[in-house]
Formats: structure tokens, sequence, C-alpha cells
């Protein structure tokens, strides 16, 4: 196995656990400092050691592996934003209004309801401080658009980013913890814009928006605008749900990525436009060099350095600079020493999805050349060029499957028919895109005209997607896939590469124990899902949901007839692996293993000697709690999102005093009766 040969592999996969231990461990940091120091010390007597023996052993690979390990934990633990002196959670105390001051540093991906930014802490109350915030404008016509660069002055307290209130669901604040970010700030009437700060950012976002804006010369419309927006300068925010899910459900979303496509473009073009300047006589291979370089970083820069944009561009910068001193740098030392590099200075790469999906869609791609290079080349190049399309897309399928499957749970059957299509046309794409550009300040009348086709291709591509996307029952959706499931899959991919290198009886029966590991694994998780049960009270603020779980058969109560169309009710399903559901209209009396549950709607009615164990409140019922607790006396009082927060905090209150259990779903998330 040719990978093994490459040293920096393991030492860059020991740095990344280091980081993934100290994540998860928060090891105290006196302890990481001396083992830091330790392995250090024991690195530097492993080498010297090393040096006088003529036969080597194996401690010094061990010691580097070690000081690999002790490089992620330190890494990770002084990246980690509390772990500052100056940490802007540190300034902030209960009986005090803090006074923060802030640059807008970057725009995110809007939700229905608001624009959303981060914010880089500049102080809290005068002192200095440091530290990121995530901070929202509602999508209103009083709401003021901010910029990268803007000043803010805030008078408000940072409130934590809520974390997932149902079982199953995507933890937003677990993935912005992830991020650096653990507070946000919504901003209405308390904040004051106190001017702007040119920096690196407000340069980057103003020549971004005057390029974005040389397309106005065009008046595409808002889909065509947007999808220029993401191909070109890496900007998805204001992509519409329609456009993205049947990219999505076509398994071509990985085209609205920058990635290494964009970069061998725009290297190529580079290339040819800058030649002449080869042969300059204070500039020559040098200075040719430098300015491709300089150019592809500030392409990287304008798309907004996401996972994928830093590692193409990276790897890229290792090729080209180990081609300008005549040395052609080997792929997978390349693939680690970027991943090293990137990892050292911003460990946080680590858990994006991006980062982790292109590094292993090109690590697979790489590994297995070897095995689908010996195909037969046709003598025509449109039949080499659609069978490579073909094998290299079924290839980096395969390789991220896993991870797809885990974090977006479903698989297109009709991937490789789209990308034998998708893959050319946006390579059209790109290339009438940039050339747009570049006309729309050069000649704008030509840009009109091949702006026409650029418009014309987008459209033909966009129209084929959808039209693969249609097919839905191709798309295999809402696939149950566990961490436990996707680290087997991965040894039962790995095994069978390695089979396919070298024949032998032992790699057979390692890939079949694999297989039988992944089917007893899947087996295993699927009996304990559709095993036992479990009373829900869901957080939906339209309406009451319930669930209540018996074995393989889950039953939903609702006054919503489409409440197993609801988001929550679908990843909960999910999440038990896909159960026998049906809905069931709600009453006020529900049972669940012999606990009577009592619901208390708007209409305020019930039974004086119902005698529940759990009472729960939905739609605001206007009762007098103290009263009807004295009455019905029960175990535990659950309050839904459909109820007002006033009243919630007066029930709340109440139930303090009677010393009775209390649970609102807006505060504590969903509640659940085993």
């Amino acid at each position: 196995m040719p990978v093994l040969k490459y040293p920096l592999i393991p030492f860059t996969l020991f740095v990344a656990l280091g980081i993934l231990a100290g994540y998860y461990l928060q090891p105290p940091e006196t302890a990481l400092y001396i083992f830091g120091t330790a392995s250090l010390l024991l690195l530097v007597a492993a080498y010297f050691q090393a040096q006088k023996a003529f036969f080597q052993k194996p401690y010094f690979n061990i010691v580097a592996l070690l000081f690999a390990l002790a490089t992620g934990l330190l890494v990770q633990n002084l990246h980690y934003g509390p772990n500052n002196v100056t940490h802007y959670s540190r300034y902030l105390t209960a009986d005090k209004l803090p006074i923060l001051k802030g640059i807008v540093t970057e725009r995110l991906k809007p939700n229905e309801y608001s624009e959303k930014y981060y914010l880089e802490v500049q102080s809290v109350n005068r002192q200095l401080a440091t530290g990121k915030l995530l901070i929202t404008v509602p999508k209103d016509s009083l709401a003021k658009q901010v910029h990268a660069g803007d000043v803010l002055i805030i008078a408000d307290t940072p409130q934590p980013i809520m974390p997932s209130l149902n079982p199953y669901q995507f933890d937003y604040a677990a993935y912005m913890k992830k991020q650096d970010v653990f507070h946000q700030l919504r901003l209405k009437v308390n904040y004051v814009l106190a001017g702007q700060e040119k920096d690196f950012n407000y340069h980057i976002e103003h020549l971004r928006t005057t390029l974005i804006n040389s397309f106005s010369i065009h008046h595409y419309p808002a889909q065509i605008q947007n999808l220029i927006n993401a191909l070109l300068f890496g900007q998805r925010q204001d992509m519409d749900k329609d456009t993205t899910a049947s990219y999505i459900n076509a398994g071509v979303v990985h085209i609205l990525a920058i990635s290494g496509l964009h970069f061998t473009l725009l290297f190529i073009g580079l290339n040819w436009l800058l030649a002449p300047l080869k042969r300059a006589k204070h500039i020559g291979y040098a200075g040719h060099f430098i300015i491709i370089m300089v150019l592809m970083w500030l392409f990287a820069f304008i798309t907004g350095l996401s996972a994928s944009v830093v590692r193409a561009v990276a790897m890229f910068s290792f090729v080209l600079t180990g081609e300008l001193f005549n040395r052609r740098a080997n792929i997978y030392n390349s693939l680690a020493v970027s991943a090293l590099v990137l990892l050292l200075a911003k460990p946080n790469f680590l858990f994006d999805a991006g980062f982790q999906l292109s590094y292993i869609a090109v690590f697979t791609i790489v590994w297995l050349q070897p095995i689908y290079s010996k195909m037969k080349r046709s003598k025509y190049w449109l039949i080499n060029f659609a069978k490579d399309t073909v094998v290299i897309s079924l290839v980096a399928q395969i390789g991220v499957l896993p991870l797809s499957l885990y974090y977006f749970n479903q698989f297109p059957l009709l991937f490789l028919v789209a990308n034998v299509v998708v893959i050319p046309l946006s390579n059209v794409v790109l290339g009438l895109g940039i050339a747009v550009l570049l006309l729309n300040f050069i000649f704008p009348q030509v840009a009109l005209w091949v702006g026409y086709i650029l418009e014309f291709t987008i459209n033909v591509m966009n129209s084929f997607i959808k039209c693969v996307a249609s097919f839905e029952a191709l798309v295999l959706k809402d696939i149950p896939f566990t961490l436990l499931l996707n680290l087997i899959l991965y040894c039962v991919i790995t095994l069978a590469v390695l089979w396919l290198y070298k024949h032998s009886f032992r790699r057979v029966a390692a890939v079949l124990c694999a297989v039988l590991l992944f089917q007893s694994a899947y087996m295993a998780t699927a009996w304990q899902a559709k095993n036992g049960s479990e009373f829900v009270v869901f957080h939906n603020r339209e309406a009451t949901v319930l669930a209540q779980k018996e074995n393989s058969r889950i039953t939903i109560f609702s006054t919503d007839s489409l409440a197993l169309e609801n988001r929550t009710v679908k990843a909960y399903n999910k999440g038990n692996f896909n159960q026998n559901i049906t809905l069931a209209p709600l009453h006020n009396l529900l049972w669940h293993k012999g606990n009577k549950i009592l619901v208390l709607d708007s209409l305020s009615v019930y039974p004086k000697n119902a005698k529940p164990d759990v009472i729960l409140l939905t739609q605001s019922p206007k009762v007098n709690m103290e009263r009807l607790l004295l009455q019905l006396k029960p175990k535990q009082v659950v309050a839904d999102a459909t109820n007002y927060k006033t009243y919630v905090a007066r029930w709340a209150a109440t139930c303090r005093k009677q010393k009775i259990p209390f649970h609102a779903t807006a505060e504590k998330g969903y509640y659940i009766l085993k």
C-alpha cells in the first residue's frame, strides 16, 4: 500500500486525534503543557538515540506520534476562545448590562426571519476583549443591513445559543461551538453603528461586491444571479431552497462549492494570460509564480475562505511551489502537509463537513488512481472524458458515502447520470462566468453577448438538474446512520481497497469480517431503536405534537392534520430507524405505561377527579394554577411551545411554590416519559 510510505500522513492523523481529544475532553492546561514538554524531550532524546543505531527501532516513530498527539491537544487548547484571559465571556456579570464593541466580519446564511453575521468583539465595558459572537438582524423594513467592517456598539447581554430542543434534530448550538461561537445577540434598538473600520474583511467584501455588481448590466433573474454568485464567488447565502434542493437530490451539490476544479481553471487562465511575464527581465518564472499565487489566494479570500476553498488553494500552493524548485511534490505529501498546516492554523476546520468531505474525496481519488487507470482507453477523447467523469465521480462518491449518509441521511441513485452531464456544463459555466466577469470591466458590450450564452447554459444545466431531481423515488431519503456505522463502513471500504491492491485470502477474510461487523452493528442499532417505549412532548410552536412509541410502532397525537410532514416528527422517526408511524387525534386524556396524561388546552376544561400523573398545558389555557394543582395533585407539569411566555413564567413560579416539577419545552427542550 503506497500510502504507508508517507510518515506525514500518520503524523497528521495523530494531530487531528489530539484536536478531537482536546475538544471533547478539555483537559487541564497545566497537564497539557507538562505532556507537551515531556513528549518534546522524549522526541529529542529518541532522535539522537536513533542517529547512533544502525538498525532502527520503532520507538522513534512511537514518540513522534506521541508528540503529534500532544501538538494537537495544545493547538486545540490555544485556539479555544474561552481559554483566552481576555475572552468576552469573562467580563459578563448578571448584575450589570454589558456594553460591547465589535466589528462585523462575515455574513452567514440567513434563515426565514433573520440575517446572520459574525461579530469580532473588541471590548466589553471599555475593557479590551476578544472572541466571536453571532448577531442576528430581523428581516423587516426597519432593520438596517450591516456589512463587514461596520463597528457596532451594543448594549445587551449575550445569550447562549439554544441547543436543539427536539430529539435527533440538527444541533445548531453544537455546530456554532465548533466554530468557537458560544453566544448570540439579536439587534433591534439595542445598538448603534459607530463608524466603519476599513480592515481586511471590509476591503474583501467591497471587492467582492464590486465584482458581483458588475453583472448588473445583464439584468439576470435572481435565480441565475444567485447561482453565479455561488459558482464564482462562493456566496450561497441567497440561493433559493428549491434550486438548492434540486442540486442535492440530483447528487451534484458539490459543484456549488468552490473546489480544486475552480482553482485548476483559474490557474490555466492566469498562466495563459500572464505567460509573457516569464520572459520579462526583472520578473521571470519566480515573479510569474508569485503573481499567480497572490491572485489565487485573493480569489480564495473573495470566496470566503471556506474549508474546501482553503484545502484546494493550500494544496495547489504546495504543488506549484514544488514545481518551481523542480521538485515534483508527491500528492500524498501535499495532502498531508496542507491538512497539517490548516489544522495547526485553525483546528476547528477538523469539525467542518466541507473539510472532511473535500479531503476524503481527493484522497480516495488519488488512492484508487492506480486501479482505475488500468482501464482501457479509447481513441476518441469524448468517450475517454465521459468514462473518466463517471469513474472519478463514482470513486469520490464511494469515499464520501459514509460521511454523506451520516451528515445528510440521503443518497441520490442518479448521481452518476447527473455528473456526466453537469460536470462538463459546470466547466463551461465557470469558463464563461470568468470571461463575462473580465469583459464586464473591459468590453461591456461584448460582455452582454457572452452573458446571453452564460444565461442560456445555466438555464440548460438547471433544467437538467431539476429533471433528474424530479425522480424522487430514486432519491433515498431519511436514512438513519450513526457515527458507529460511519466508522465501521469506512473500515469496510479501506479493507476492500487493500484487497484490490493485493488479492489474498487474509484480505478477503478481513473484508468479509468487516461486512459482517457492519451488518451486525446495523441490526443491533435498529433492534435497539425498535424496542422500548416512550412518550414525547415535542417543542413545536405551531401546534401541539406528541409521540408515543411502543416498540416498532410510533403514534403521533396532534391537532395538525399535516403533523407527519413536520420536520420534528420526520427527524424523530428517522432517529428511530423509520418505524411504522401513524397519526391520531389529540384527546384530553392519554395513557402511557400506567401513567395518566391530562392535556389541558385553551378550553380549560378538565374533570375534577382525573388525578393525572402528568398535566400537559397547551394553547395558553386560562386556569388558576394553584387551584388546579391542589385539586389534581399531579407528579409533573409540562408546558409546550404553544403557550404564551408570560403564562409559562407564572405557571413555573406556582409549581416551584407547590414543589411540583415543571418542564417548559421552550427552556429545557422536549419532555420524555419512559
